[in-house]
């Protein structure tokens, strides 16, 4: 595992949801009360896009299906209305250093 330069801390504010692609791999990185989080970028839904979702109350929403997920741990808040139990989503370790957003891949 490696660390890779995302973006400069404070490029983004509480609520931003960024899609990177780190070695061929797409990464979820959102910003809530101040932490940064990184995590898998699909849904395990359906495989949609989670960086066109929304944080809400700490929580990461689908917008397709409205699955939710905990940015922490990638754990399953809610499933999808009508579907059975979904898997968690990857995460990724996150820090700063020297004023860059780093993340663990």
């Amino acid at each position: 595992m490696a660390w890779f330069k995302v973006s400069k801390e404070g490029s983004m504010k509480d609520g931003d949801l960024s899609k990177v692609n780190i070695e061929g791999k797409d990464i979820l990185i959102m910003k809530d009360k101040g932490k940064y989080y990184a995590t898998s970028c699909y849904c395990t839904h359906e495989n949609y896009d989670l960086s066109e979702g929304f944080l809400d109350d700490g929580n990461l929403i689908c917008p397709n299906h409205f699955a939710m997920f905990k940015p922490q741990d990638g754990s399953v808040v809610q499933n999808p209305e009508g579907s059975g139990d979904i898997p968690s989503l990857k995460t990724y370790h996150t820090k700063i250093e020297n004023g860059d957003l780093m993340v663990e891949v």
